[in-house]
C-alpha cells in the first residue's frame, strides 16, 4: 500500500531525460514515492492535467516547445492548486527571479539536487495542508448547514445572543415572540423579550451567568411578545458559537408540539413553481455535494449561469404574464436539450443554471456554445406575438480549489456579466487570476489617486440646502465631497468612494471633509450666519477609536458650537456596525453634536433600528420619495415613517425631492424637511434664500 503522505504525482518538463531521471532518483532516495508524467509541449501538458491526478510540476525554465511561463498560464487558466518548481542553470538566476515574481513556488539550480529534495518535500507538505484546510472548510460549512437546518426544523424555540443582542433565532422562537422574519429580531436586546417586572431578574441572571457564577443554567421567567402579550417560559442557557463568534444559546422547550408538526414535509421544496425546473435551494445542495467530492481531485464539474439578454425588454413589452410564458418556454427548451446533462435550475428572473458533473474546460466550452445557439434560434409565442432573445453564459469550473457553492455562483455571475459586456450571445469563463488582477490594478490606481488628492487638497465641497416645511429658522446644508484628478477634472463620487472604502481610505476622506466643513462653519459664525451642516460619516470612522477624540479637539480648537454639526450615518452601515454606531452616537451626544440616520426606510423592519440608534434626524430613503405623487404604497410608507419618528421626538427629512407634486404629498405626510434638485442642485457657494424659498 502506498503511503499517501510520501506519494508525489509529478508532471515533469525536461528536454534531457537524463536530467529528469537523476533528480527523480534523489527524491526516491529521500523516501518519496514518485509518479511521473513527462510532457514536451502544451498539448502534452493539457492532456496530463486532464487525465492524471497531479500534485506538482517540475520543469526546466525553457524547452523547445514549452516554457515555465506557459505552464504557469495553463495552471492559472484551469484554476489548479499546483506548485510549479523550476530547475534552472546557475547562470540563469536573473530569469529565475522573474519567474518567482510570476508565481512559481521556487527556483532551484540544477547543481543543487539536495535543495530540490527539501523544496519538493516542503511544497508537498504545504499542498497536503491546503487540501486538508479546504476539506475542513467544506466539512465545517456542511456541519454548520446541517446544524442550522436542525435548529430551524426544531419545535423548540432556539435563539443565539451575543452581548445581549439577538443574532439568530429559529422559526419557533420567532413565532413564540410574534416576529415574522429574523431581520425584525436581529439586534434586538434579549431584555425586550421579558415582561418589565422580570427584567431585573433576567439582568441579574445574565450577569452571574456571564461570570460563571450561576448555580442553574435554567431560568423561569415571564416572556413578552411583540404585541406586549405575556406568558411563562423556561429558558435554558448554554455557551455556543455562531459564524465563528462566541455567543449564548437559549432554548425554550416546546411541551405542546404535536407529531403532525414533526412530520410536516414540504413536497415542493426542490421545485421552482414557475418553470418546473429545480429551484436555487436544491441546486445549492447539489453543488455542495459536488464540491465535497471534488476536493480529492477525483471529480470535476462546471456551473453554467444562463442569463437571457433581452429579458427586461421583453418584460416591459409583454408584461409580467408574458415574460413568465417566455421563461417557462425557455425552461422547457433547455430541459429537452441539456436537462439530461446535469441539474437544471431556474434561479430568478431571466437566469437559469446548469450544474454539470465530470466536465472539463473543453466540454464546458462546447456546451455553452451550443446553448447560446439553441436559445438565439428559438422563438417564443407570447399571446400571438413572437419574442426572441440571445443569452450570456458565465461558466465557473469546479475542482479541488472550489470552496463554496455561493462563491461558485458569484463567479459564474461575474463571467456572465463579462459575456454580456461583449455584446451577449456568447459565453465567458470565470478566471480568478484575471479578475483579481484587473480589480487589484484598478483599485491600486484609484487608491493612488485618492492618496495624491488627500496630500494635495484636490477635494472640494459642494452644498445642497435642506429646507424646513414648517418654517423652522436657520440655514441647513448637506455637505458633499468631490475629488479632482491631476488635470483638475471632477471625479464622480460613485467612482472614487467605493475604491476609497476598499482601500481603507474613507476615514481620511471623512476627516478631510469634516475639517474643512468645520472651518467654514466657524467663518460663517464670525460673519453672523447661523448655519448647520449635515456631514456624512462612513463605517471606517465608526470603527476608528481615535475619531471622537479628534473631533473633540477640532471643535475646541475652532471654538465651534457643536450643535451646528450634524453627523449622518447610513442605516445599512449602522446595522452592519451596530455596536460601533451606538458608541459613536453616544459620543456625539456627549460632544453636543447632532446626528442623523440617512437612507432610512427600505429595511424590512426599518423601525427596529431606531430602538438602538438615538439620532436627531431621520432621512427617508430616496427610493421612497421618487415618484411619490403616483405611488400610494410609498405614500403610506413615508406617512408611517413620519408619524413614528415624530412620536419619538425626532425630525424627518425627505431626500431627492425632484418635483412639486412630491412636495405636496410630503407636506401632507408631515415630513419636517426636504432636500433635492427641486430646491437646488449641489453648488460650491451657499446663497440659498431659506426665508423666501417656500
Amino acid at each position: 500500500m502506498v503511503d499517501n503522505e510520501n506519494l508525489v504525482r509529478l508532471i515533469t518538463a525536461f528536454d534531457a531525460s537524463e536530467e529528469a531521471e537523476s533528480l527523480l532518483n534523489v527524491l526516491r532516495n529521500a523516501g518519496l514515492v514518485v509518479r511521473d508524467t513527462r510532457v514536451e509541449d502544451e498539448e502534452d501538458l493539457a492532456a496530463a492535467l486532464a487525465e492524471n491526478p497531479v500534485d506538482m510540476i517540475l520543469a526546466r525554465e525553457t524547452l523547445p516547445h514549452l516554457d515555465a511561463r506557459k505552464i504557469l498560464e495553463r495552471v492559472a487558466r484551469e484554476e489548479r492548486d499546483l506548485p510549479v518548481i523550476v530547475v534552472h542553470d546557475p547562470k540563469a538566476a536573473g530569469e529565475a527571479m522573474e519567474l518567482l515574481e510570476l508565481g512559481i513556488r521556487d527556483a532551484v539550480p540544477l547543481s543543487q539536487p539536495e535543495r530540490l529534495r527539501h523544496v519538493v518535500q516542503r511544497e508537498l507538505k504545504d499542498l497536503h495542508q491546503r487540501r486538508a484546510l479546504r476539506r475542513c472548510e467544506v466539512m465545517l460549512h456542511e456541519t454548520e448547514k446541517r446544524a442550522r437546518d436542525l435548529i430551524d426544523s426544531s419545535r423548540d424555540a432556539i435563539a443565539y445572543v451575543h452581548e445581549g443582542m439577538h443574532i439568530y433565532a429559529n422559526k419557533a422562537y420567532l413565532d413564540m415572540f410574534g416576529y415574522e422574519e429574523m431581520e425584525e429580531l436581529e439586534g434586538t436586546p434579549i431584555m425586550d423579550m421579558v415582561a418589565p417586572e422580570d427584567s431585573r431578574k433576567l439582568k441579574d441572571f445574565l450577569r452571574s451567568y456571564s461570570k460563571g457564577q450561576a448555580d442553574d443554567h435554567r431560568l423561569e421567567i415571564t416572556g413578552r411578545n411583540a404585541e406586549g402579550e405575556t406568558f411563562r417560559v423556561a429558558m435554558e442557557f448554554s455557551p455556543a458559537s455562531m459564524d465563528g463568534e462566541a455567543c449564548t444559546q437559549i432554548i425554550i422547550r416546546d411541551r405542546a408540539a404535536s407529531k403532525e408538526l414533526e412530520k410536516k414535509l414540504n413536497i415542493l421544496s426542490q421545485q421552482d413553481l414557475l418553470t418546473g425546473l429545480y429551484n436555487r435551494k436544491y441546486l445549492m445542495e447539489q453543488m455542495d455535494q459536488l464540491i465535497a467530492r471534488a476536493l480529492d481531485g477525483d471529480v470535476r464539474g462546471a456551473l453554467f449561469l444562463v442569463r437571457l439578454d433581452a429579458y427586461e425588454a421583453i418584460r416591459e413589452e409583454h408584461g409580467i404574464a408574458g415574460s413568465d410564458l417566455m421563461l417557462t418556454d425557455i425552461a422547457n427548451l433547455l430541459k429537452s436539450k441539456v436537462g439530461h446533462l446535469g441539474i437544471l435550475a431556474h434561479l430568478e428572473g431571466g437566469e437559469y443554471a446548469l450544474l454539470m458533473r465530470n466536465a472539463d474546460r473543453e466540454q464546458a466550452e462546447k456546451l455553452a456554445a451550443g446553448m447560446c445557439k439553441i436559445i438565439h434560434e428559438h422563438f417564443c409565442d407570447i399571446g400571438g406575438k413572437t419574442a426572441n432573445t440571445s443569452t450570456s453564459i458565465g461558466i465557473s469550473l469546479i475542482n479541488e480549489t472550489t470552496k463554496r457553492a455561493s462563491d461558485t455562483i458569484t463567479h459564474a455571475e461575474r463571467a456572465a456579466q463579462n459575456a454580456h459586456r461583449e455584446g451577449g450571445n456568447t459565453y465567458a469563463f470565470y478566471s480568478p487570476a484575471v479578475e483579481d488582477l484587473e480589480e487589484s490594478e484598478q483599485l491600486a490606481v484609484r487608491a493612488a489617486q485618492i492618496k495624491a488628492a488627500l496630500k494635495n487638497n484636490r477635494f472640494r465641497l459642494l452644498f445642497q440646502p435642506v429646507v424646513s416645511l414648517h418654517g423652522e429658522p436657520g440655514e441647513h446644508y448637506e455637505v458633499l465631497v468631490r475629488m479632482l484628478d491631476e488635470e483638475g477634472k471632477e471625479v464622480p463620487p460613485e467612482e472614487f468612494l467605493p475604491a476609497a472604502e476598499k482601500a481603507g481610505l474613507m476615514g481620511y476622506i471623512d476627516r478631510w471633509v469634516l475639517a474643512h466643513a468645520m472651518q467654514l462653519l466657524a467663518k460663517r459664525y464670525e460673519q453672523g450666519l447661523r448655519s448647520r451642516f449635515f456631514v456624512k460619516l462612513s463605517g471606517a470612522s465608526l470603527c476608528d477609536q481615535e475619531f471622537l477624540p479628534w473631533l473633540s479637539e477640532r471643535l475646541k480648537a475652532l471654538r465651534l458650537d457643536a450643535d451646528t454639526l450634524i453627523l449622518e450615518i447610513s442605516e445599512d452601515t449602522a446595522l452592519n456596525y451596530m455596536k460601533q454606531a451606538k458608541a459613536t452616537l453616544a459620543g456625539l451626544a456627549q460632544l453636543r453634536c447632532r446626528s442623523a440616520l440617512e437612507n432610512f426606510g427600505l429595511e424590512q423592519n426599518t423601525f427596529q433600528s431606531l430602538k438602538h440608534l438615538d439620532v436627531n434626524y431621520v432621512k427617508i430613503h430616496g427610493d421612497l420619495v421618487a415618484n411619490l405623487a403616483t405611488n400610494v404604497e410609498h405614500q403610506e410608507k413615508v406617512k408611517a415613517i413620519a408619524d413614528h419618528v415624530s412620536g419619538l421626538g425626532k425630525q424627518t427629512i425627505a431626500a431627492f425631492v425632484e418635483d412639486a407634486n412630491s412636495l405636496a404629498v410630503l407636506w401632507q405626510c408631515s415630513v419636517d424637511f426636504i432636500q433635492g434638485y427641486f430646491l437646488q442642485e449641489p453648488e460650491a457657494e451657499m446663497h440659498y434664500d431659506f426665508e423666501g424659498s417656500l
